[in-house]
């Protein structure tokens, strides 16, 4: 995480970076994290709040540098829109549940860069207990100041306070731009394509620092993948 927060400072933006879900738990045992609260106006505005212990990933994620990731795994290219909004590859490669996200621009062709990953594998949790395979229920009962958004960016349940979800810290693709990979058909592509809604929190950060979020990617009200990202806009 450190590597990846020092990649998104130097290049003054705050964007960051689906497998099969495990068999449905009949227990959960999660103790509640405590929700930050304010009001503009006569407006409550809140969201989720999780410590930094929290929203540790166990066990803990290795992030491969690019040779070795690609030794490692299976590796998709998309040609498309970089964060920061320049042109260049996305590559997506999965090892031992968990997708990598690099990029390469095309005026630093020399360089791949890893802007972020997924969880998509029941393997890991989060020091709060939250696994792919949990609920939208099994969630909301443990947490229900968690903000939960549609692919647009649409508030589904009231809850504010947020930046809202950052797809472009994910590959995409506009209609037409891949034809060299002929990916997806020249249609457009969108990482978060691949999922109903997402369900989001903020982790804890000193002040005056970029905010960080987690994110819930939840499919068929099932969390399908976790992932972390800045929710500036790139």
């Amino acid at each position: 995480m450190k590597k990846i927060i020092g990649i998104y400072m130097a290049i003054l933006i705050g964007v960051l970076c689906t497998g099969c879900a495990p068999e449905h738990r009949e227990e959960v045992s999660i103790e509640p994290s405590f929700v930050s609260e304010t009001k503009l106006g006569e407006i409550p505005v809140s969201i989720q709040v999780f410590v930094s212990e929290d929203a540790k990933v166990t066990p803990e994620i290795v992030e491969y540098d690019f040779e070795s990731a690609c030794e490692k795994g299976e590796k998709q290219q998309i040609y498309g829109t970089l964060p920061g909004a320049s042109e260049g590859r996305w590559y997506i490669i999965t090892v031992d549940g968990v997708e990598y996200y690099y990029g390469r621009y095309d005026f630093s062709a020399d360089r791949t860069e890893l802007f972020g990953y997924a969880i998509v594998s029941g393997e890991y949790s989060l020091g709060n207990g939250i696994s792919v395979g949990m609920t939208k229920g099994e969630i909301i009962e443990l947490y229900p100041a968690m903000a939960m958004l549609d692919m647009e960016n649409n508030i589904l349940n009231g809850v504010v306070g947020h930046m809202g979800w950052n797809s472009t810290a994910y590959p995409r693709s506009p209609a037409g731009m891949d034809e060299e990979l002929q990916y997806a058909d020249g249609k457009e592509y969108r990482w978060d394509n691949q999922f109903d809604y997402v369900m989001i929190a903020e982790i804890e950060q000193p002040p005056d620092t970029i905010p960080v979020y987690v994110a819930l990617m939840m499919k068929d009200d099932i969390v399908t993948a976790i992932t972390f990202y800045y929710p500036t806009a790139g």
